[in-house]
């Protein structure tokens, strides 16, 4: 699986309801994803800003998630690909 570390602004659409929020469509590069599942959910501080992440699965992929809850903004903070790295799987080509 490949690994992506990106830190893209995105757009979302979320909903929220028994006190938790949960992205439901992303759009990333001219192309909307709909979040098939979330994995995980997790907060974390940035000084003083509060950041919720949310481990996503979409199109075949998995991707990270961060709200930023002081701007109000979403990004795309890694994406994982489940091609392998090398055609054969063994680091060879």
């Amino acid at each position: 699986m490949q690994q992506e570390r990106l830190h893209d602004p995105i757009d979302v659409a979320a909903i929220c309801g028994n006190g938790q929020l949960t992205p439901r469509h992303f759009r990333w590069q001219g192309t909307t994803y709909h979040v098939e599942t979330v994995n995980q959910r997790w907060s974390g501080k940035n000084g003083g800003i509060s950041l919720y992440y949310f481990a996503v699965s979409a199109a075949g992929q998995a991707f990270k998630l961060a709200f930023n809850s002081k701007d109000l903004t979403w990004s795309l903070e890694e994406r994982y690909d489940p091609a392998p790295a090398h055609p054969r799987g063994d680091g060879r080509q």
